[in-house]
């Protein structure tokens, strides 16, 4: 231990070669010197420092960590008691200090205090109870959750999370994973103070006490919300016809694969219209590509508005002047209604087409197939080619007309109204 005496009124009378080794002196450097000389300059005038001496004269008793500085002006932190000696008449004779150097340690914790904050500045840090309540939370996940930190002190982890999460039993095995020691590190989805969606890549780490039980989990974690977005929004547009704004051939591919292998364990039919604008190539003939271009913009905006009533309708250009709508849960004769529909939507935009013989006016020809309950070996490939063979017996059979493939090889015709 240090060991170090003074007289009442705080110059030195004896200090132990432990102590004078720490602080760097020769005993005759401090005997009859003050203790103020193991202060910064700074510290030895202020009023704390005088009451802290008053207290000691007056026989209390004290016991802390200080900072004092060293000979070589480093700073030097110790474990210390200052401890009055009291003679007969309750007078304090001398003060007894006994310290024990703790500088390594201070300076291990402020390395790791300076690691934690600059970790937190930059990271999203909560601690949770083993029930998931929030024991501490940083400002960043705070701010990011539209908080302040002491609104979330004491809520639980379930109320941030998807209701539907939380209710199922995926979320019961995550905490228990976390309860038996074991870390989970995944992306998971939190819904903040406004109701908006915000995705964590999060890591959930068990802490353990002296025993080596979990007793908190700390999650460390950062913001992926916008990286998520910004990929689902491409993944968007990837799926989307520059020109007429639907969805494009690889989105339609994706939908109709999608919706047919649903029909395993959901039996409603499922339909497809083809539609192909007639005679098109010789309208660009007419009036050029550009021309065209914005035709087969307004075609496909009338499609859209003609499938808009029916919330499970799909709308893509297929290819060309091709498009197809997928119409999942639709049987045959409402899928009828609806082709017969987009045909006139069609129509009634009465663009002028001196080369579509018979019309003078856009037109568009148009097959549609169903895939019904009973059909449950008929696939996305059976579904076009019967709504494709259907589309070319409307053009053969004169343009401008629907034909349907109810069944795959039975077909009815429906004319054009009127």
């Amino acid at each position: 231990m240090a060991l170090i005496e003074f007289f009442p009124d705080g110059h030195i009378s004896f200090a132990n070669e432990n102590f004078l080794k720490l602080m760097e002196y020769q005993e005759g450097e401090v005997i009859g010197q003050h203790h103020s000389m193991f202060l910064k300059p700074m510290d030895r005038d202020h009023p704390h420092y005088r009451a802290f001496w008053e207290l000691l004269r007056s026989g209390e008793f004290v016991r802390r960590e200080f900072c004092r500085v060293a000979k070589s002006g480093r700073e030097v932190w110790l474990q210390a008691s200052y401890n009055p000696v009291i003679d007969d008449q309750g007078r304090v004779r001398s003060i007894v200090k006994i310290a024990t150097d703790i500088t390594a340690d201070r300076q291990r914790s402020a390395t790791h205090q300076s690691t934690l904050e600059a970790i937190s500045r930059s990271t999203i840090m909560v601690e949770y109870t083993l029930d998931g309540t929030i024991l501490s939370a940083n400002a960043k996940f705070a701010a990011l959750m539209g908080y302040d930190v002491q609104d979330l002190l004491g809520r639980n982890h379930c109320s941030l999370v998807p209701s539907a999460g939380a209710a199922g039993p995926a979320y019961r095995t995550f905490w228990n994973r976390l309860r038996s020691g074991e870390s989970v590190e995944d992306e998971f989805a939190y819904v903040s103070r406004s109701g908006c969606r915000i995705w964590l890549k999060a890591s959930y780490n068990p802490i353990l006490d002296a025993s080596g039980h979990p007793c908190s989990v700390m999650m460390i974690a950062t913001d992926i919300t916008d990286r998520l977005e910004q990929n689902a929004e491409s993944e968007r547009l990837a799926l989307i016809d520059q020109l007429t704004g639907v969805s494009n051939r690889r989105g339609f591919d994706l939908a109709l694969a999608a919706t047919t292998s649903e029909r395993a364990s959901r039996p409603e039919p499922v339909s497809l219209l083809i539609l192909d604008v007639d005679n098109f190539k010789a309208f660009n003939d007419s009036y050029g590509h550009q021309v065209g271009d914005r035709c087969l913009q307004v075609i496909a905006r009338a499609v859209e508005l003609a499938v808009q009533q029916h919330p499970n309708g799909l709308v893509a250009r297929y290819g060309g002047e091709e498009f197809a709508v997928i119409l999942s849960d639709t049987g045959p004769l409402e899928a009828l209604r609806i082709a017969d529909d987009v045909r006139t939507k069609i129509a009634e935009l009465a663009i002028g087409h001196p080369g579509n013989t018979g019309w003078g006016i856009v037109t568009a020809s148009i097959g549609s197939a169903t895939l019904v309950k009973a059909q449950r070996q008929g696939t996305a490939k059976d579904l076009v080619a019967a709504a494709d063979a259907a589309l070319y017996e409307a053009k053969r059979s004169g343009r401008n007309r629907t034909v349907a493939a109810a069944t795959f090889g039975e077909e009815s015709q429906v004319e054009p109204a009127s």
